[in-house]
């Protein structure tokens, strides 16, 4: 099964779930992987309750999603719980990213890694490093595949489902009680280093914003974009079309502002580096704290361990993280 086919499946499932449980695969027992990024404090806090939530199978989770040392030991750790399916769950918002690029790779589904760096240098520019330890920048030739006895699937990110737009909608009205069509809502989201991913990241993000627009009934729909580790030239670009896109919106009425991220603390405050706090009304909560994502894990879960093995390429038997 070829991996647009695969998300198609996936995203048709609701997101309330019931009677949780592995009976889908008979004798053989499945384990969960939750691939979380940027986890601070109550980021670790709901991945420990989605834990507690899955019941009767075995449940592990990865802090870092970019970091392929670490998805190799939490698959490690359930191999010990005999498990002889992971179905691991991408907890990264927006399915054309280069987080969920490099877990295809990882994974065996897509062909070539991809690099989450800044364009190329010009002459005289110095090199940049990026402050987010989740990034995505590997030396060498690249990062090898995971090994695993235990069947892999990948399922498709919550933005192939409408749990994503409804409860970004809520918090968005949250802002605006009285008249949400009068207002614009913004969904703000860490965006690629590289221009060209971020062109197809853009046109990702802009579709949820629309969802959320019309789940929400406001005005109008928009995205602004913060990244971490870009050039100056890049940092310049994105404030001065950040800026115009505010700029317009503000001159037709309210403008409320949620993060595109499970946690919004870090969105948020590179935003008000980036545009201040001037202009907009910004709900941070993200997806943290809302029962729905929960129950989207669980029905996604569920419905991907009767799936099979979705690797179409694999390292030789010397190869993967050990």
């Amino acid at each position: 099964m070829n991996i647009r086919a695969l998300l198609l499946l996936l995203a048709a499932f609701p997101a309330a779930a019931a009677n949780f449980g592995n009976t889908s695969m008979g004798k053989k027992p499945y384990g969960v992987l939750l691939l979380a990024y940027d986890t601070g404090g109550a980021w670790k806090t709901e991945l420990a309750h989605i834990r507690s939530e899955l019941k009767g199978v075995a449940v592990e989770s990865v802090e870092s999603a970019g970091d392929g040392t670490a998805i190799q030991r939490g698959l490690d750790r359930l191999k010990t719980q005999h498990v002889s399916k992971v179905v691991a769950v991408p907890l990264e918002l927006v399915s054309e990213s280069p987080v969920m690029d490099e877990l295809r790779y990882l994974f065996g589904i897509r062909e070539e890694p991809t690099l989450d760096k800044p364009d190329a240098l010009r002459p005289g520019m110095a090199p940049v490093k990026g402050k987010n330890k989740s990034a995505l920048v590997f030396t060498g030739k690249g990062p090898k595949r995971l090994i695993s006895d235990a069947e892999l699937v990948l399922t498709a990110t919550i933005d192939k489902s409408a749990v994503l737009a409804e409860i970004l909608a809520d918090r968005a009205k949250a802002l605006s009680p009285r008249d949400p069509a009068k207002e614009a809502v913004i969904l703000v989201g860490l965006a690629p280093r590289s221009d060209k991913g971020l062109d197809v990241w853009k046109t990702a993000a802009a579709a949820i914003a629309e969802s959320v627009r019309v789940k929400g009934g406001f005005r109008e729909s928009a995205i602004i974009w913060v990244r971490d580790g870009t050039r100056a030239g890049q940092q310049d670009d994105d404030r001065k079309e950040n800026k115009a896109t505010l700029r317009r919106l503000i001159t037709q009425g309210g403008v409320v502002a949620v993060p595109l991220a499970p946690d919004g603390r870090r969105v948020g405050n590179l935003l008000q580096r980036q545009l201040g706090t001037s202009g907009y009304r910004w709900n941070g909560k993200g997806l943290i704290g809302d029962p729905r994502l929960t129950e989207w894990v669980i029905a996604i879960s569920k419905a991907a361990s009767t799936l099979s093995d979705v690797r179409q390429y694999r390292d030789n038997a010397q190869g993967g993280f050990r």
